[in-house]
Protein backbone atom coordinates (compact mmCIF):
# COMPACT_ATOMS: atom_id res chain seq x y z
CA UNK A 1 0.00 0.00 0.00
CA UNK A 2 1.36 3.21 -0.72
CA UNK A 3 1.62 6.16 1.65
CA UNK A 4 -0.97 8.90 -0.25
CA UNK A 5 -0.66 12.50 0.67
CA UNK A 6 -3.17 13.58 3.53
CA UNK A 7 -6.33 15.42 2.18
CA UNK A 8 -6.26 17.10 5.92
CA UNK A 9 -3.48 19.14 5.17
CA UNK A 10 -5.33 20.48 2.18
CA UNK A 11 -8.95 20.85 3.61
CA UNK A 12 -10.28 20.49 7.18
CA UNK A 13 -11.08 17.27 8.85
CA UNK A 14 -13.99 15.45 7.10
CA UNK A 15 -14.09 17.35 4.19
CA UNK A 16 -13.51 14.48 1.93
CA UNK A 17 -15.35 12.05 3.28
CA UNK A 18 -18.57 14.82 2.75
CA UNK A 19 -17.28 15.23 -0.86
CA UNK A 20 -17.80 11.17 -1.50
CA UNK A 21 -20.94 11.42 0.48
CA UNK A 22 -21.93 14.44 -1.83
CA UNK A 23 -21.12 12.72 -4.85
CA UNK A 24 -22.98 9.21 -3.93
CA UNK A 25 -25.93 11.29 -2.53
CA UNK A 26 -26.05 12.38 -6.16
CA UNK A 27 -25.94 9.02 -7.71
CA UNK A 28 -29.07 8.25 -5.95
CA UNK A 29 -27.70 6.26 -3.28
CA UNK A 30 -29.28 6.39 0.33
CA UNK A 31 -26.66 7.55 2.89
CA UNK A 32 -26.39 7.99 5.52
CA UNK A 33 -24.17 9.46 8.87
CA UNK A 34 -22.48 6.88 10.80
CA UNK A 35 -19.44 7.32 13.54
CA UNK A 36 -16.30 8.86 12.75
CA UNK A 37 -15.42 8.77 8.87
CA UNK A 38 -17.93 5.66 8.21
CA UNK A 39 -21.23 6.61 6.43
CA UNK A 40 -23.98 3.54 5.75
CA UNK A 41 -24.96 3.21 2.30
CA UNK A 42 -29.19 1.79 2.63
CA UNK A 43 -29.43 -1.24 0.78
CA UNK A 44 -31.92 -4.05 1.11
CA UNK A 45 -30.83 -7.65 2.27
CA UNK A 46 -27.44 -6.19 3.34
CA UNK A 47 -25.33 -4.18 5.49
CA UNK A 48 -23.46 -2.27 3.26
CA UNK A 49 -20.88 0.80 4.79
CA UNK A 50 -17.91 3.44 3.65
CA UNK A 51 -15.33 4.35 5.23
CA UNK A 52 -12.71 7.21 4.05
CA UNK A 53 -9.69 8.80 5.92
CA UNK A 54 -8.72 12.54 5.61
CA UNK A 55 -5.25 10.75 3.71
CA UNK A 56 -7.20 9.13 1.44
CA UNK A 57 -8.24 5.82 2.51
CA UNK A 58 -11.68 4.05 1.53
CA UNK A 59 -12.85 0.60 2.57
CA UNK A 60 -16.27 -0.28 1.38
CA UNK A 61 -17.47 -3.17 3.06
CA UNK A 62 -20.80 -5.08 1.87
CA UNK A 63 -22.34 -8.29 3.74
CA UNK A 64 -24.95 -9.70 2.04
CA UNK A 65 -27.74 -11.90 4.15
CA UNK A 66 -27.51 -15.78 3.39
CA UNK A 67 -27.75 -17.09 1.10
CA UNK A 68 -24.88 -15.25 -0.78
CA UNK A 69 -24.66 -15.45 -4.60
CA UNK A 70 -20.85 -15.98 -5.78
CA UNK A 71 -21.46 -14.49 -9.20
CA UNK A 72 -22.46 -11.55 -7.50
CA UNK A 73 -19.88 -11.05 -5.33
CA UNK A 74 -17.28 -11.47 -8.64
CA UNK A 75 -19.23 -8.63 -10.13
CA UNK A 76 -18.54 -6.60 -7.68
CA UNK A 77 -15.28 -7.08 -7.29
CA UNK A 78 -14.84 -7.06 -10.99
CA UNK A 79 -16.16 -3.91 -10.96
CA UNK A 80 -14.51 -2.23 -8.04
CA UNK A 81 -11.34 -3.30 -9.34
CA UNK A 82 -11.24 -2.59 -12.55
CA UNK A 83 -14.18 0.28 -12.95
CA UNK A 84 -15.76 -1.39 -15.91
CA UNK A 85 -20.07 -1.24 -15.57
CA UNK A 86 -20.31 -4.91 -16.35
CA UNK A 87 -22.29 -7.36 -17.15
CA UNK A 88 -19.61 -9.67 -16.68
CA UNK A 89 -20.07 -13.19 -18.52
CA UNK A 90 -19.38 -16.27 -16.56
CA UNK A 91 -15.90 -17.86 -17.55
CA UNK A 92 -15.12 -20.17 -14.89
CA UNK A 93 -16.12 -23.99 -14.77
CA UNK A 94 -18.21 -24.59 -12.05
CA UNK A 95 -17.37 -27.41 -9.68
CA UNK A 96 -19.17 -29.09 -6.67
CA UNK A 97 -18.60 -28.69 -3.20
CA UNK A 98 -16.18 -25.71 -4.04
CA UNK A 99 -16.27 -23.10 -0.86
CA UNK A 100 -17.31 -19.28 -2.07
CA UNK A 101 -14.51 -17.74 -1.58
CA UNK A 102 -12.91 -20.44 -4.04
CA UNK A 103 -15.78 -20.09 -6.61
CA UNK A 104 -15.51 -16.47 -6.64
CA UNK A 105 -11.17 -16.62 -6.61
CA UNK A 106 -11.82 -18.67 -10.01
CA UNK A 107 -14.17 -16.23 -11.80
CA UNK A 108 -11.79 -13.34 -10.96
CA UNK A 109 -9.03 -15.42 -12.11
CA UNK A 110 -10.49 -16.41 -15.29
CA UNK A 111 -11.47 -13.08 -15.95
CA UNK A 112 -7.64 -12.04 -15.53
CA UNK A 113 -7.48 -10.52 -11.58
CA UNK A 114 -4.47 -11.83 -9.79
CA UNK A 115 -6.03 -14.15 -6.75
CA UNK A 116 -4.18 -15.21 -3.64
CA UNK A 117 -5.42 -16.24 -0.28
CA UNK A 118 -4.64 -14.50 2.85
CA UNK A 119 -5.01 -16.49 5.68
CA UNK A 120 -5.11 -15.69 9.66
CA UNK A 121 -4.30 -17.73 12.48
CA UNK A 122 -5.38 -17.51 16.09
CA UNK A 123 -2.34 -19.60 17.59
CA UNK A 124 -4.02 -18.86 21.36
CA UNK A 125 -7.48 -20.75 20.07
CA UNK A 126 -5.97 -22.86 17.70
CA UNK A 127 -8.00 -21.75 14.91
CA UNK A 128 -7.35 -20.02 11.55
CA UNK A 129 -9.68 -18.08 9.10
CA UNK A 130 -8.98 -17.62 5.42
CA UNK A 131 -10.27 -15.31 2.76
CA UNK A 132 -8.91 -14.72 -0.85
CA UNK A 133 -7.48 -11.14 -1.73
CA UNK A 134 -7.67 -10.05 -5.71
CA UNK A 135 -6.02 -7.40 -7.14
CA UNK A 136 -5.20 -6.13 -10.74
CA UNK A 137 -1.80 -7.82 -12.21
CA UNK A 138 1.17 -4.91 -12.83
CA UNK A 139 -0.31 -3.04 -10.59
CA UNK A 140 0.82 -1.28 -7.09
CA UNK A 141 -1.90 -2.72 -5.27
CA UNK A 142 -3.18 0.44 -4.30
CA UNK A 143 -7.21 -1.30 -4.51
CA UNK A 144 -7.96 -4.75 -3.21
CA UNK A 145 -10.99 -6.83 -2.65
CA UNK A 146 -11.36 -9.49 -0.08
CA UNK A 147 -14.05 -12.11 -0.43
CA UNK A 148 -14.81 -14.15 2.96
CA UNK A 149 -17.33 -17.71 2.69
CA UNK A 150 -19.80 -16.06 4.63
CA UNK A 151 -20.00 -13.97 1.20
CA UNK A 152 -18.51 -10.55 3.14
CA UNK A 153 -16.03 -8.52 0.93
CA UNK A 154 -14.12 -5.60 1.53
CA UNK A 155 -12.69 -3.15 -1.25
CA UNK A 156 -9.33 -1.23 -0.03
CA UNK A 157 -8.36 1.65 -1.75
CA UNK A 158 -5.27 4.03 -0.97
CA UNK A 159 -5.18 7.04 -3.12
CA UNK A 160 -1.89 8.11 -5.23
CA UNK A 161 -2.24 11.62 -6.74
CA UNK A 162 -1.37 11.13 -10.75
CA UNK A 163 -1.98 7.39 -10.61
CA UNK A 164 -3.56 5.43 -13.17
CA UNK A 165 -7.27 5.74 -12.25
CA UNK A 166 -10.05 3.57 -11.74
CA UNK A 167 -11.70 3.03 -14.53
CA UNK A 168 -12.91 6.24 -16.94
CA UNK A 169 -12.38 9.48 -14.40
CA UNK A 170 -12.64 12.87 -15.65
CA UNK A 171 -11.59 14.34 -12.67
CA UNK A 172 -7.85 15.04 -13.12
CA UNK A 173 -7.36 17.03 -10.11
CA UNK A 174 -4.90 15.28 -7.77
CA UNK A 175 -6.47 16.88 -4.18
CA UNK A 176 -9.47 15.88 -2.43
CA UNK A 177 -11.54 16.06 -5.69
CA UNK A 178 -9.60 13.64 -7.20
CA UNK A 179 -9.59 11.09 -4.40
CA UNK A 180 -13.61 11.69 -3.36
CA UNK A 181 -14.56 11.16 -7.97
CA UNK A 182 -12.01 7.96 -7.88
CA UNK A 183 -14.29 6.66 -4.44
CA UNK A 184 -17.43 7.40 -5.77
CA UNK A 185 -16.91 6.10 -8.91
CA UNK A 186 -15.78 2.86 -7.40
CA UNK A 187 -18.75 2.45 -4.99
CA UNK A 188 -21.27 3.87 -7.85
CA UNK A 189 -20.10 0.81 -9.98
CA UNK A 190 -20.51 -1.29 -7.37
CA UNK A 191 -24.15 -0.39 -6.18
CA UNK A 192 -25.16 -0.42 -10.24
CA UNK A 193 -24.26 -3.97 -9.87
CA UNK A 194 -26.22 -4.57 -6.56
CA UNK A 195 -29.59 -2.40 -8.85
CA UNK A 196 -28.86 -4.99 -12.05
CA UNK A 197 -28.93 -8.45 -9.99
CA UNK A 198 -31.53 -7.44 -8.21
CA UNK A 199 -33.68 -6.52 -11.56
CA UNK A 200 -32.65 -9.26 -12.70
CA UNK A 201 -34.39 -11.45 -9.93
CA UNK A 202 -37.57 -9.44 -9.85
CA UNK A 203 -38.51 -10.07 -13.74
Amino acid sequence: MSNAPCAAALEKPGALLSLVMDGLSGSGLDVRPGEGSMVAIAWPGARCTLAVSDCGRAEWEYCPQPPADPGLAADLATALLTGRPGPFPRLAESRDRATFKATVGRELKARGLKVGLAVYTDEAAFDAFAEIVATVPGGDEDAQVHVADDGGMTWIYEYQAGAAPLGPVTCEDDGPGGMAAAVVQAVTQAMDCLRASRQEQSV
